[in-house]
């Protein structure tokens, strides 16, 4: 069953249950606002739309058209060089006020089982041409939530797009107890502003998580890499109550343990968002792609749209 809420004359929410599980999307950034078995709600948030506006850390967002990091805030493309926005240090983070994940998109359609949002994202921040977005999600009553996205563009751009929820099987709490299974052999190793150096073997470090461990067992459980995967492209984080499971057509994840998550206002149900609250799961191209001939990534053309897709499938044990 798939209910529409509106909010406001700009915002509504799109609410979608199969089964013991519930699903809600706001039309502001194509935030995932909550995802739920029963009433364990696992994606931090805040219980006003509002306060995503102004929220650091782009919660939930449908980031594009490049979700993560590109060096000094420039790339090189046909012989031309791209200068965007910096927002991170000297470089550009998210894609800058381009992002996709700040804008207020609409309603295309909905079914029993899924909601199609679109955006008409004007040139912006540096990056060559106009986007047309389309991101649909989905819900089936065995708790599998999948997104599907296809971007276009009239003129060739670099895509990076994702969802940058962060979740909490306990629904609250520190999640370096949880545990968690990277099927990724080798990561990317950054600099200290985060950009990649080189791919790097995970055997023998505390990037290592190709069999199930606690998330704090090494490096402080610190991260915020990019893995990227070797075999089936999936990702497993597991608490005593639940466990939820990624999978993707793309190269890598990024892994983040929100080291660095903050509040300015509550979150959902008063609560504060606190550094290690939540963990994201950025399914991806490597960051920086632009940059590196031998890394792989995508472009949009006039055309020629893109599409990916991810889901989640949370599984109560």
């Amino acid at each position: 069953m798939t209910e529409v809420r509106k909010i406001d004359d700009k915002v509504s929410e799109i609410i979608i249950t199969e089964g013991e599980y519930r699903v809600s999307i706001y039309t502001y950034g194509a935030i995932l606002h909550s995802f739920s078995h029963r009433d364990r709600d696992i994606v931090l948030g805040y219980d006003d739309y509002k306060d995503y506006l102004t929220a650091p850390g782009h919660l939930s967002e449908v980031v594009g058209p490049f979700a993560n990091r590109i060096a000094n805030a420039s790339f090189c493309m046909d012989g031309k060089i791209y200068q965007l926005e910096k927002n991170n240090g000297e470089n550009n983070l998210h894609s800058g006020s381009k992002n996709f994940g700040q804008k207020f998109w609409k309603i295309d359609s909905t079914d029993d089982c899924s909601v199609t949002l679109s955006l008409e994202s004007p040139e912006d921040g540096g990056f060559p041409g106009s986007h047309h977005a389309i991101v649909r999600y989905s819900l089936t009553s065995d708790g599998t939530l999948k997104l599907e996205y296809t971007i276009s563009s009239e003129h060739k751009c670099p895509v990076n797009v994702t969802n940058h929820a962060y979740f909490n099987l306990n629904g609250e709490g520190d999640i370096r107890e949880h545990k968690a299974m990277l099927d990724a052999s080798e990561y990317l190793k950054t600099d200290s502003s985060l950009i990649p150096i080189k791919r790097e073997s995970v055997e023998g470090s505390d990037y290592d998580f190709r069999t199930l461990r606690a998330i704090g067992e090494k490096h402080g459980g610190d991260y915020d890499n990019c893995f990227i995967f070797s075999g089936e492209k999936k990702a497993v984080v597991e608490n005593d109550d639940y466990s939820l499971e990624v999978t993707t057509d793309l190269p890598a994840v990024h892994f983040y343990t929100a080291s660095s998550l903050s509040s300015l206002v509550p979150g959902k149900g008063g609560r504060m968002l606190q550094p290690f609250g939540g963990f994201a799961l950025e399914t991806e191209f490597f960051p920086d792609f632009p940059n590196h001939a031998d890394y792989p990534g995508a472009y949009t053309e006039a055309g020629k749209p893109f599409s990916t897709w991810t889901q989640f499938r949370l599984t109560k044990k």
